[in-house]
């Protein structure tokens, strides 16, 4: 039996592999073109987009690993049937039980690797990618400065720039304000043009002024070039995740203690989606061997095509659910789980009625 395992795991390791690839590549199309247009009109580095669609991937390959999964276990599967393989196990006395067996194992450590993503990866690869998102708005003039825009909430530094020149991208009339924890008054520096360099900004033909405690100038002067440095900032940054989905388990439960019963509701919803979701894997890798035993006749584009309608349908079923449960119609864990109930009770279906033949 040992042999007929491995030799099943070693058939569906490719099409699940293709399957997986498939659909996040799916997933990253609509990204890949919008990062076209970054790179394209906005003058993004190729190394820079690549790295944010690489944070990406973790939260992706949580979604569509068990859709990997489930298809090409249905195309190994497939194959199989049409090449007669399963009548001749069958023949020699394996059961659908004994078929099912490598499956479940695939199906079980498909979930844990996803847990895996969603509890470490995910968080991580979040905060990475708003450290690297910061880097990129405050480093390219064109991707963030624009007339009269007032950028905050960098650290100490506030920026106001009246104006930005179209033929050569620089800010003009920059007002930089730089908090002082000596004094509760800024230090205003005044530049009549400025530019991005290596996370710092700097400004040309410059004048400063200094308070006092009572907010009167007691220090002036006057730089050629003034350069604001940024690096430490973002070597030192730690960015709150603030999007759930980018939470794990633990990040939600902390954050339900500390909000209002309607505030909690969304976080409510985000844990029963990181657990139901895993747990489809599952029941669509036995999806996939049921599916496609039993029919000699079908190819392999019909077989694809059962696949896509299983997930479309699976997909629409949980996306319904979380908006009724977002808008309180139905609870949380009904909204999230009726498209797991609904796909393990007809794979049990399915598997009583396909015990008979095989």
């Amino acid at each position: 039996m040992k042999i007929i395992n491995d030799y099943i795991l070693k058939e569906t390791k490719m099409s699940i592999v293709f399957g997986i690839t498939l659909f996040t590549f799916i997933f990253l199309i609509e990204m890949i073109v919008s990062m076209m247009e970054s790179i394209l009109v906005r003058g993004l580095s190729i190394i820079d987009v690549s790295r944010m669609i690489s944070f990406y991937l973790p939260m992706i390959l949580s979604q569509t690993i068990p859709m990997g999964i489930f298809l090409g276990i249905m195309i190994t599967f497939g194959n199989l049937t049409r090449n007669n393989e399963i009548t001749a196990l069958n023949s020699m006395g394996v059961s659908l039980n004994k078929l099912l067996k490598p499956v479940i194992g695939i199906g079980i450590v498909g979930t844990i690797f996803i847990f895996f993503l969603q509890e470490s990866l995910i968080p991580r690869s979040y905060i990475k990618l708003q450290q690297i998102t910061y880097k990129m708005i405050y480093e390219n003039p064109v991707f963030q400065l624009k007339d009269r825009v007032l950028i905050d909430g960098i650290s100490e530094y506030k920026i106001y720039i009246d104006s930005i020149n179209k033929k050569t991208k620089d800010a003009e009339n920059v007002l930089v304000m730089i908090n002082d924890k000596k004094s509760d008054y800024p230090t205003l520096v005044l530049g009549k043009t400025a530019y991005w360099e290596d996370a710092a900004l700097l400004l040309n033909d410059a004048d400063f002024y200094k308070h006092d405690e009572k907010g009167n100038v007691s220090v002036t002067g006057n730089f050629e070039k003034k350069r604001v440095p940024f690096t430490s900032y973002f070597e030192d940054i730690k960015v709150k995740i603030k999007d759930i989905e980018g939470m794990n388990i633990k990040q939600l439960l902390s954050e339900i203690k500390t909000r209002d019963k309607i505030e909690i509701l969304p976080y409510i919803v985000e844990i029963n989606r990181k657990i139901a979701v895993p747990m489809s894997t599952i029941a669509l890798a036995i999806l996939g061997v049921l599916l496609s035993i039993g029919n000699t006749r079908t190819g392999k584009g019909v077989n694809f095509g059962i696949g896509i309608i299983v997930i479309f349908l699976y997909i629409v079923l949980l996306n319904i659910g979380m908006v009724l449960a977002y808008r309180s119609i139905i609870s949380p864990f009904l909204g999230v789980w009726t498209p797991n109930i609904v796909l393990y009770v007809y794979t049990l279906f399915l598997y009583n009625r396909k015990a008979r033949l095989v």
